[in-house]
């Protein structure tokens, strides 16, 4: 049997890459069907729970390489490891595919992202002049520079971070502690 360190640093290698490699897939996909479509709730669906899927796997198959047992610790490490491998892979392949391949696209995402504000901001019946301020303000922002980016990955990591702890109080099993 692995030394458990060696399991959860394979596990979680394993696995992160596998959701990375999904989320990029997923992510192309989608860049290929359109802007619209990017935008879609389906598309934070699938890109939200892949991830998941894949961590908690790999931290079950780390449980089960382990006799059934895992500890707290252990699973919060492989399933945040998952996490945070997919998101550097999707902000890196966001950020170039924004900033250099297809400018335009991240334009169409940014004109699409006021529209579904307005539209929003109409449904709660938001003032016209807090329309007007709230669209100039994002008219005004990057959303895709390397900085808007990297800030989307560190809010994320604290989501990644609260989901791993709740996935990982699930998964976990401790080893009973053997009585002479």
């Amino acid at each position: 049997m692995e030394k458990i360190s060696s399991l959860h640093n394979k596990e979680t290698l394993q696995y992160g890459a596998m959701s990375a490699v999904s989320a990029v897939l997923i992510f192309v996909v989608l860049y290929i069907l359109g802007a619209e479509y990017f935008m879609s709730p389906v598309a934070w669906i699938s890109s939200y729970l892949l991830p998941i899927l894949f961590a908690v796997i790999g931290a079950l198959q780390v449980k089960k390489k382990n006799n059934g047992y895992l500890n707290f610790n252990e699973a919060l490490k492989v399933i945040f490891g998952v996490f945070v491998l997919t998101g550097i892979v999707s902000t890196i392949v966001s950020f170039f595919i924004f900033n250099y391949l297809d400018v335009a696209f991240a334009e169409r995402m940014k004109q699409l992202t006021i529209e579904k504000s307005q539209e929003t901001m109409a449904k709660f019946n938001v003032p016209e002049s807090e329309m007007e301020k709230a669209m100039e303000k994002i008219s005004e922002q990057d959303f895709f520079s390397a900085g808007s980016l990297f800030k989307s990955f560190a809010y994320a990591c604290i989501l990644y971070f609260i989901e791993a702890l709740i996935i990982a109080a699930i998964i976990k099993k401790k080893k009973p502690e053997l009585e002479f």
